[in-house]
């Protein structure tokens, strides 16, 4: 199932099926969850349809396994916490990154498992993160994003409305504060996701190389500038690596405090982020940790 189109489910959703296996103690019966998550007395036509599309999600991702009647947290998701939304968002995110649903991502328009949303972020963290976008803007930057077997990352409103859910839960956007009109811009901003990472590789007061660590983060989010996701599917690779997203996210966790970038003079090992002043040499990087 895609996760970006038509009967697709949303994070919250996932979430809640995932909340409630982990108050059952990790297993719950599939009849016994869906009556728990949608009573038969507040239903509407139709509704019971979220409730499969996000078992549907979490069984394609990995997260819930499904086994006669009964409906099971697997793998990593056996470690949540019953109240950390961070901890679910970062193992769906990872999920959804994961080399196994996204085979031969550039190769056809095949929209099943996560490629679609995959593609659209790819395409999306190639924007000025300065820069806040809605539905309407988007179409006019889209065209010609990838080769022409490939469908447009929003080919029509539908894809970009699950997208606004999807991207900032993942940690590759966030809500703009000036959405107007109605209408829900978002900033390719993707500082959540590059921050857990960071701190998921490295522990607190370790430094590491620039380059080691560009290196490192684009590996684990191969949708970013420069990743392997990104360029497979043709779009610009950033010299050095630094595409404005992932410079963005860097200084932006050098003023919130959770690292620490530092030049020396006669550094051999330098990275440059940009910035809207110019460039800022980085020759090291301070992990700070979680406690900032």
């Amino acid at each position: 199932m895609a996760l970006i189109n038509v009967g697709a489910s949303l994070p919250s959703y996932t979430w809640a099926v995932t909340r409630l296996l982990i108050a059952a103690e990790g297993s719950l019966d599939a009849e016994s969850a869906r009556l728990m998550l949608t009573p038969p007395a507040l239903l509407r036509t139709g509704d019971n349809d979220e409730y499969d599309a996000a078992i549907k999600t979490l069984a394609d991702l990995g997260i819930v396994q499904k086994t006669g009647g009964d409906i099971a947290l697997g793998g990593e998701a056996r470690a949540l916490l019953l109240d950390h939304v961070v901890g679910f968002n970062s193992l769906l995110r990872r999920a959804v990154l994961a080399p196994a649903g996204n085979i031969g991502i550039a190769d056809s328009s095949d929209l099943e498992g996560p490629k679609d949303l995959v593609r659209a972020l790819a395409w999306f963290l190639t924007r000025d993160p300065a820069t806040s976008l809605d539905f309407d803007m988007v179409v006019n930057l889209q065209d010609g994003a990838f080769p022409s077997h490939l469908p447009p990352p929003f080919v029509n409103d539908v894809r970009w409305g699950y997208f606004v859910y999807w991207a900032p839960a993942l940690g590759f956007a966030a809500r703009s504060l000036l959405d107007e009109g109605g209408r829900v811009k978002l900033v390719p901003d993707c500082t959540v996701a590059v921050r857990e990472t960071m701190l998921s590789l490295w522990s607190s007061g370790q430094s590491v190389r620039p380059s080691e660590a560009i290196d490192r983060i684009l590996v684990e989010l191969p949708v970013l500038p420069g990743g392997a996701y990104s360029r497979s599917l043709g779009l610009e690779v950033p010299e050095g690596g630094m595409s404005p997203a992932l410079s963005n996210a860097l200084l932006t966790g050098a003023e919130v405090g959770w690292i620490t970038l530092e030049r020396d003079s006669d550094a051999s090992d330098v990275i440059f982020l940009a910035d809207a002043g110019g460039s800022i040499g980085v020759s090291n990087i301070t992990i700070n940790g979680s406690d900032w």
